[in-house]
């Protein structure tokens, strides 16, 4: 489960790669102990079938392994061809990372949103952070969220037929006309046909909208949330969330963030629409990101406000999520330590007030201190406030002249998925080096803050971390 120090607004940083000719699944690496390994399958591997299905992409490969029994034909990076037979259990994965990451090329966006974070971030960083992918592959597989702007008649039937649900859809606006000019491209007017096509097959959606104040608020928000709510429940949820906005917008069109008054007005439009929905629905269906209760500095709702919880991955439901938690971790929560021990918590400003809060009820623990480190973004502009996009060169340029901690506690959010290496490539290693000082990497989660704090290794759960293979997402579907 995520985070409630952090959240990121319509991006995902996903490690991908840049495709080849090659249209065959490549190995990365193989998991010690797997079973790949033990059929000696190798890096640099191809997997030319699978039962005697070819494998195009990385949903082909989902259900070629579907089941216990496996013909695999291998073509060895030495060129040999290998047909290789096996028995695995169901819920059995190889123990395979591939070398890309839908294993055919990914679908890249052919939007220009006007909101766009790719077009706000420098020049100067790593080519896989200016890439923008529009896959609805990724939707499925780790839920990004995508525009359906590049689909074709072919995809949109795949999807239908396979029974790729559920699948995020960033609609941002109903209204054709404003979609076309929010996205800059003359297909996204059909998101309504789209999203009809879907529910009449029973895919079932979570939808967003990025609030651009003064372009999708007000009487549009509340025709998008009209309109979406009449495919409840195919239309499973809409999550609104503000606008952001870095240092690095230069030649875009101008945009403002969300005002506490902006704030505190879309909290009470929502409110109403969930008033109107819940006899209706049963749920409330639309819900604000938590970063709203932020910046309009209101109470988060209570637990029964977010239904299933079902957009926590997209900031709606952690700050409430981490409370509560933390609520019902108290009792594990010791009296005291026998050796002293000062931890230091990295935070982004949204977050802040509660992880400060959480921090003071630590103290009450005789023998520890708890130092929050509060980081500005000054990578980005600060402007942007979550967690979340907060560079190494920024945390160790704001605490290297404060006191040093025993150990810093840093959210795994800040990190890539498959190595400690940050936005600005700045690595945990580099950090703990500058600042000649441990760092322990956490699950962003009251369970990572209590334990991380407490020295407790053992008892942290495991990290936010997709499992280094795009074979375990697929298993834990």
């Amino acid at each position: 489960m995520p985070i409630p120090w952090v959240w990121a607004q319509d991006v995902k940083f996903v490690n991908y790669e840049l495709r080849d000719d090659s249209q065959m699944p490549v190995v990365r690496s193989v998991r010690a102990g797997s079973l790949a390994e033990e059929l000696e399958i190798e890096t640099g591997d191809e997997i030319v079938a699978i039962n005697g299905q070819a494998i195009r992409d990385i949903v082909d490969l989902q259900f070629a392994l579907a089941g216990t029994e496996l013909q695999i034909e291998v073509k060895k990076i030495s060129g040999e061809e290998w047909l290789i037979e096996a028995d695995k259990d169901y819920d059995e994965t190889l123990g395979i990372e591939w070398e890309h990451a839908t294993v055919d090329r990914v679908k890249l966006c052919h939007n220009k949103c006007v909101f766009c974070f790719v077009d706000q971030i420098p020049g100067n960083m790593r080519k896989t952070l200016n890439m923008r992918d529009d896959d609805y592959r990724l939707s499925f597989l780790h839920g990004n969220f995508v525009t359906l702007t590049n689909l074709k008649p072919a995809d949109l039937e795949r999807i239908a037929s396979l029974k790729m649900s559920p699948l995020n859809i960033s609609v941002h606006t109903t209204n054709p006309e404003l979609r076309v000019k929010m996205l800059g491209n003359k297909r996204s007017g059909e998101i309504l046909n789209q999203i009809r096509f879907f529910a009449d097959r029973g895919i079932e959606m979570n939808t967003q909208i990025v609030l651009c104040p003064d372009w999708n608020d007000g009487v549009e928000l509340d025709r998008t949330i009209e309109d979406l709510s009449q495919f409840y429940p195919a239309v499973r949820t809409l999550s609104v969330v503000p606008v952001g906005l870095t240092k690095h917008r230069r030649g875009l069109l101008a945009l403002r963030t969300c005002t506490r008054e902006d704030a505190r007005r879309t909290v009470e439009q929502v409110t109403v629409w969930q008033d109107r929905l819940r006899p209706l629905l049963g749920a409330n269906f639309v819900h604000v990101a938590d970063e709203f209760y932020v910046i309009a500095d209101a109470n988060v709702p209570s637990a029964l406000y977010y239904d299933e919880f079902a957009q926590i991955e997209n900031g709606v439901g952690l700050l409430r999520t981490f409370m509560d938690d933390f609520d019902r971790l108290q009792p594990v929560i010791p009296t005291g330590l026998v050796t002293p021990r000062r931890v230091g918590v990295i935070t982004g400003t949204s977050s802040s007030k509660m992880i400060q809060a959480a921090a003071q009820r630590m103290e009450a623990v005789s023998g520890l201190t708890v130092d929050v480190h509060v980081i500005k973004n000054e990578f980005y502009g600060e402007q942007v406030t979550v967690t979340g996009l907060i560079t190494g060169q920024d945390i160790v340029k704001q605490v290297r002249d404060k006191r040093l901690p025993d150990v810093f506690l840093l959210p795994d959010v800040l990190l890539k998925d498959d190595r400690d290496v940050f936005l600005d490539d700045y690595t945990v290693k580099q950090v703990q080096k500058e600042l000649q000082t441990d760092v322990l990497v956490v699950p962003p989660t009251a369970n990572g803050f209590i334990y991380g704090a407490l020295g407790q290794i053992a008892e942290l759960p495991l990290r936010r971390r997709y499992e280094a293979t795009l074979e375990s997402a697929l298993a834990n579907q």
